[in-house]
């Protein structure tokens, strides 16, 4: 029985690429043939966004709904606050409280062979719930959880917020590899500083063996960075650093994956970025499987 690899995509620096990553990782999978299921773990919701369908605009019939309520007198803020309630299936935040119901919480998605364990705002109250539920370890749930799925995908991809949660702490204990991307900027830097010493002090609590991967990205081309930061990076770190580096790339690329069209599919460089990743992640499983 196959068991599917879990791939953690995580820095505790925003804005270096997480969400795209763990995107285009799972499509590119999907296009050939894995089956793929990304599990949203940020609030901000973007992975759900994209190939999901919780980005969706507020229907006529809802805005007229919410404009009879504020008539009749209800705070805009508190009919807002309802109807987003009342429109957010369940989500992440579900599973982590109770892990059995995974499986009908994964929704399908777009694109081939890809399913989608969305998020939503509140993913926020999250650690609160887990740490008010002294019942049983709170940082496992999700691992508990993606046990009962394993079996049905080939490839697990975990997109992260930035914070250092008991969130971001059950999506490293639930992962086998942990994907570190970074902008080679002082703050982005910094970021991966914190997130290796995170990982490295999380395995060493729970006694766990979570490989490791640093992922460069956005680099300009012919610039300092990519010419003096890169090799000295790859001189001291060696082996922890991909060999693809994904490269920066002006807004239309970027904007492929708005209109339902993966920068793994363009023939940009940054789509072609994200295939050799693509090989290179699946060249390393093959290689643990052996």
């Amino acid at each position: 029985m196959k068991q599917a690899k879990v791939i953690n995509v995580s820095n505790v620096s925003g804005g270096v690429g997480k969400s795209t990553t763990a995107i285009e990782l799972a499509t590119y999978f999907g296009m050939n043939g894995h089956k793929a299921l990304v599990v949203d773990a940020d609030m901000q919701a973007s992975a759900t966004d994209c190939i999901g369908a919780k980005g969706a605009p507020f229907t006529e019939k809802e805005l007229s709904e919410m404009e009879q309520k504020v008539k009749e007198g209800e705070n805009v803020l508190n009919v807002l606050d309802q109807s987003l309630i009342e429109n957010v299936a369940n989500d992440l935040s579900d599973v982590l409280i109770d892990p059995e119901i995974i499986e009908n919480v994964i929704v399908s998605t777009k694109l081939d062979n890809v399913d989608l364990l969305p998020a939503s705002i509140r993913l926020c109250q999250a650690d609160k719930n887990l740490s008010d539920d002294i019942t049983r370890s709170a940082v496992d749930r999700l691992a508990d959880a993606l046990e009962i799925v394993k079996d049905k995908y080939d490839f697990i991809i975990i997109d992260n917020s930035p914070a250092q949660t008991l969130v971001s702490t059950n999506t490293l204990l639930a992962s086998d590899l942990n994907i570190i991307p970074v902008k080679l900027d002082r703050k982005s830097v910094k970021g991966m500083i914190i997130s290796l010493r995170n990982t490295l002090s999380i395995m060493k609590r729970n006694r766990k063996n979570i490989d490791i991967r640093i992922l460069f990205t956005m680099v300009p081309k012919r610039g300092k960075t990519e010419n003096m930061l890169i090799p000295w990076f790859r001189k001291q770190l060696g082996k922890l650093i991909f060999d693809t580096v994904i490269p920066y790339q002006k807004k239309p690329a970027q904007d492929a994956s708005l209109m339902n069209k993966q920068v793994v599919h363009t023939k940009t460089n940054v789509g072609e970025a994200y295939r050799h990743l693509g090989n290179e992640v699946l060249s390393m499983m093959k290689q643990e499987v052996r």
